[in-house]
Formats: structure tokens, C-alpha cells, sequence
């Protein structure tokens, strides 16, 4: 190895180790990214009664604004009521269809484009659009919305409710909580 050599390689460590130093020099300088409007808490749901429907199971989807998934395996289509009570959701073993004319769609801010109608038909009519092909889906149900719990601390935790209706006309319901949990 000749002196050229090693100080062309004594030049670049050099260089790279003033590199690093202004690089970490220029990050101090600009400090911690300001952090406003901090929440005072979070918003904690919690499923408190799940129907005895075989095949059917549901858990929360913990995030900032909590959603659900349901998985269903059972034998008979399940259709989940929506927030006034019509068709939103309708369950089988292999594949998860929405009422795409639904308010509940209609009002979820993560709905896909709904299918566009046939000739003729009726603008209220149900139009049943698939969304999984697996029995699963989750979404950002209103009945969860965080919006909705008391963040003055009082009152305790709000209830919420999903109907679900079986193939036989009986309606059954997968209930909760949310509770306001204050940050430290």
C-alpha cells in the first residue's frame, strides 16, 4: 500500500465523519417537532355481549377511531342492520356483500365506489355489491364513532350496539363500550 493510497482513504473518513457530524449537528439545531392540540385522552371500545350465532365472531379494530371486523363461518347468511335499521351487510361463509344504496355505506368514509345501476331500476331498490370474498370485513362503523363518548369525564362509559339479523327473521346483537381513558 503506498502513502497515496492511504491518504486518499484517510480523506474520505474524513469527510465522511464531518458529514455525520453536521448532519447530527443540523438535526439538534432544529430541535423536537412542535406538538399541538394533543389530545386529553383516548377513546377505548370493548365488545361487552357477542351473540351465540355459530361461526360468527367479532373484534375491535384498535386505531383512532376504533372499527370492527366480523368473521363468519356458519352455514346461513347474516345480515347486519345499519344505523336505521335496513340491510348493510350481508354475511356468508365465502364472501361479505354490502347494500351499496345503504345509509350506513353511504355515510362510512372508507365506502368504495358504489356499482353503477342498471337501466330501469329503482334508485331505492337494494343492490348488493361484494367486498370480500373471504367472510371477513371490517369497517369503520358509526355506532363506534369516538366523536360520540362524554371526554368531560362524566356520565361513564357510552353503550353501543350492532343488530344482526338471521336468516329466520330473529335479530340478535353484538354490543359494547367506549370509554374515555385520560392520557398521563
Amino acid at each position: 500500500m503506498t502513502f497515496g493510497q492511504t491518504r486518499g482513504g484517510i480523506a474520505s473518513l474524513v469527510l465522511f465523519g464531518l458529514a455525520s457530524l453536521s448532519a447530527s449537528g443540523l438535526t439538534a439545531a432544529h430541535g423536537a417537532p412542535e406538538a399541538g392540540d394533543l389530545p386529553e385522552g383516548v377513546v377505548k371500545a370493548r365488545i361487552t355481549e357477542q351473540p351465540d350465532i355459530p361461526g360468527l365472531s367479532a373484534m375491535i379494530l384498535d386505531a383512532p377511531r376504533p372499527g370492527i371486523l366480523l368473521r363468519y363461518r356458519g352455514e346461513r347468511p347474516l345480515t347486519v342492520l345499519g344505523t336505521e335499521g335496513e340491510a348493510f351487510l350481508k354475511f356468508t361463509r365465502r364472501e361479505v356483500q354490502v347494500n351499496s344504496a345503504s345509509p350506513s355505506w353511504q355515510a362510512l368514509p372508507n365506502r368504495s365506489a358504489p356499482p353503477a345501476p342498471d337501466i330501469g331500476q329503482e334508485p331505492a331498490t337494494v343492490t348488493w355489491m361484494t367486498l370480500s370474498q373471504s367472510g371477513n370485513f371490517g369497517w369503520l362503523d358509526p355506532r363506534l364513532d369516538t366523536r360520540e363518548v362524554d371526554h368531560d369525564h362524566t356520565g361513564g362509559p357510552k353503550n353501543w350496539s350492532i343488530a344482526i339479523r338471521m336468516e329466520t327473521g330473529e335479530t340478535r346483537r353484538i354490543g359494547g363500550e367506549l370509554t374515555f381513558i385520560p392520557l398521563p
